[in-house]
């Protein structure tokens, strides 16, 4: 299950990397890239900053997570000394003086310790490790007797032990590693969820923020090219007599206004577009534009199933609950401090020792030594306890402050149960509000659309003044915007219900993997 958990991360890596060589691709190849909200919002789970950051947060908590459940598995540990050489001078006293003397050493050694955590067992846990252990050893120093002569020695020692470690009477460390681990990685990926809808709803707020900008451009686009006429029709039937020239100053006066707020508008389309590519991780030299179907698609919300879902599905509630966890944890640890903490240390070993004399093989000390080994076992217990006897009610003390942060953040966690609640409610309202105001502009935005096309109309047959035909105009441009304005609010209102919610109510599909 392990090893394809890991395959399956290394997969998932594979696949994003191969979805940006293609994006990168794209952005190379086009001068314009062209974005509906979904395109935005697929490219930005990719690229943006936040993505990139909380998928390290959720890495870095995965690998914790397997480190601390390799903490229950047997590990392998090995010093070797190849070799260990140490070569000098002494003084020795001889009846003509001091002498200096040279003595040395040369070691080989090894130890291999087989080590099986036991994080099951009651009490603290333990640990058992199996070693194996040998070494040999040349020596030669000057005698003090006589100094001439050199003492020689060579020394093989063997031994296979088994040893027990374990605490008693505290907490188990690896198992509360083990758990910590766990509900950190818990965490990480419910604020990762929570994180990608956030994302959503800013993307959401974003892509028509930067479509209104757009849309603001093109209608005083189309005001200059309308204005632009109004002017040579006024200016024509100026000329010619049939209008006061007030009338027709009137009309370049509105275009030099128009050409105004085009240029205005160009600015804000500018500023709008480098934010919105900042957010989904698009390079700023990349030119891009966003479109839309404006679509009308009522969604139905049951508004008790929305809140079940919520109360289910948040993440602040499975962070909440976590907190309250490591608190238990901390209290836990405190608490240990002066608690009766007691070890139990136990050993059975086999040893073995050569003291042949020089120039023996070392297959021969080897083999002496491993006759020694077979007959001489040892063994040992040891149990210690740590008693505390009095601190003066320090640690209670300590205890009791994180007793009352803990009763602190059971209360949270209860009136964080209201607050997801009451925050549903609103936002299924905000809906169903959205989506009446936006039929009724939707109405608003169809007749201001005729009234302006028959004022236009009655302008080129001169029954009406440029005023009037600005006034229409200007209650189009209005109309345009206000439904532009409610589309955004209804679709920020069913964005912001699935991150509250982690549900789709237009598919009826859950967001929760």
């Amino acid at each position: 299950m392990e090893r394809f958990k890991n395959y399956r991360f290394y997969f998932n890596w594979i696949v994003v990397v191969f979805h940006l060589l293609i994006v990168q691709m794209i952005f190379g190849q086009q001068d314009s890239l062209v974005l509906t909200l979904d395109d935005a919002i697929e490219i930005a789970l990719d690229r943006s900053y936040n993505i990139k950051n909380l998928e390290q947060s959720v890495i870095a908590a995965e690998r914790n997570l397997w480190a601390a459940k390799a903490g229950y598995r047997t590990n392998i540990q090995s010093s070797i000394y190849t070799p260990a050489f140490d070569e000098g001078f002494r003084l020795i006293q001889t009846p003509e003086g001091d002498v200096a003397k040279q003595y040395g050493s040369f070691q080989v050694r090894g130890v291999l310790d087989v080590i099986q955590p036991m994080p099951w067992l009651p009490f603290g846990g333990g640990n058992l490790t199996f070693r194996s252990e040998a070494y040999q050893l040349n020596s030669w120093t000057p005698s003090s007797m006589n100094p001439d002569i050199d003492i020689k020695e060579n020394r093989v020692y063997t031994a296979m032990s088994v040893n027990l470690n374990k605490p008693l009477f505290t907490i188990n460390e690896t198992a509360l590693a083990l758990k910590q681990a766990e509900l950190n990685y818990e965490r990480q990926t419910k604020t990762f969820k929570r994180s990608e809808l956030d994302l959503v709803y800013q993307i959401t707020n974003g892509f028509f923020q930067l479509y209104r900008a757009s849309e603001q451009y093109m209608i005083n686009q189309e005001n200059v090219d309308r204005q632009d006429g109004i002017y040579q029709t006024t200016r024509n039937k100026f000329n010619a007599g049939l209008i006061a020239e007030v009338d027709a100053m009137q009309a370049e006066v509105d275009l030099i206004q128009f050409q105004n707020d085009l240029k205005t508008s160009e600015g804000r389309l500018e500023e709008q577009e480098a934010s919105f590519k900042q957010l989904i991780g698009i390079p700023l030299d990349v030119k891009i534009s966003v479109i839309t179907e404006l679509e009308l698609q009522p969604v139905v919300v049951d508004v008790e199933k929305a809140v079940g879902l919520a109360l289910q599905n948040r993440s602040e509630i499975v962070e909440q609950e976590i907190a309250i966890e490591n608190q238990k944890i901390s209290i836990q640890q405190t608490d240990a401090r002066v608690s009766v903490n007691g070890s139990l240390t136990a050993y059975y070993r086999f040893s073995g020792f050569s003291d042949l004399p020089w120039g023996v093989s070392t297959g021969e000390l080897f083999e002496s030594s491993w006759e020694v080994l077979k007959k001489t076992p040892n063994r040992g217990v040891t149990f210690t306890l740590e008693i505390p006897i009095w601190d003066w009610g320090r640690n209670k003390a300590q205890v009791q402050a994180q007793e009352a942060t803990l009763h602190a953040d059971e209360l949270q966690l209860e009136n964080l149960y209201v607050t997801i609640e009451r925050e549903v409610r609103d936002v299924v309202r905000s809906v169903y509000e959205a989506w009446d105001r936006l039929q009724m502009l939707q109405i608003s935005n169809e007749v201001s659309r005729r009234s302006f096309d028959i004022s236009l109309q009655r302008f080129n047959n001169g029954d009406i003044t440029s005023t009037d035909l600005a006034r229409a105009s200007d209650q189009l441009n209005t109309a345009r915007l206000s439904y532009l304005s409610a589309y955004n609010d209804y679709m920020l209102a069913l964005a912001d219900l699935k991150r509250k919610t982690l549900y789709d109510f237009e598919t009826d599909q859950s967001l929760v993997e």
